[in-house]
């Protein structure tokens, strides 16, 4: 499991950690509603990239209470051509990663619905990125759509392209 501490290393390189590390780091406050530990970090990211310091944003409220039961159903009728995601997706093989290479045999496009997803550890992003690569293998586009902004900043961080990201269709 990816831990906050291996991100607090990465940032202590200040601007060579990347941009992505610090605002992996920074959504994780959020998320997790430190705002004094945040705003000191969003100082440190500004010093370091010589930009004005991010903004809090609270996490959405009863971010517990939204779970995907609630979620699912509704992400599922909205794109219903849509392969979704849900709940907590963890290590190389998760089954639902698994769903990917059946769901993309006849389409050119590949929708993934990730709305009702509530985490991702660092393994299962870097078996969906490598599950993407496999599928442009094959021509395919693979769209994301709906994911939380943490999860997205994760999938950015180990590589999955800012192209896959879509808004998700209403």
């Amino acid at each position: 499991m990816f831990h906050a501490r291996a991100l607090e290393s990465a940032v202590k390189q200040g601007r060579d950690a990347g941009e992505g590390y610090w605002t992996l780091l920074l959504e994780m406050l959020q998320w997790q509603n430190d705002r004094g530990e945040f705003e000191d970090r969003a100082v440190d990211f500004a010093v370091a990239f010589e930009v004005s310091p991010p903004s809090w944003e609270p996490p959405p409220p009863s971010a517990d209470a939204a779970a995907p039961v609630g979620n699912a159903p509704a992400a599922a009728a909205e794109r219903p051509e849509a392969l979704a995601f849900s709940g907590v997706m963890t290590g190389p093989s998760d089954p639902q990663l698994a769903k990917l290479a059946e769901f993309r045999e006849g389409r050119t496009v590949v929708p993934i619905e990730m709305a009702a997803v509530e985490r991702v550890d660092f393994v299962c992003a870097g078996a969906l990125l490598n599950a993407i690569i496999r599928t442009e293998g094959l021509r395919k586009t693979v769209q994301i759509a709906g994911a939380s902004p943490i999860i997205r900043a994760l999938l950015l961080l180990i590589g999955i392209s800012p192209r896959h990201f879509i808004k998700a269709v209403q």
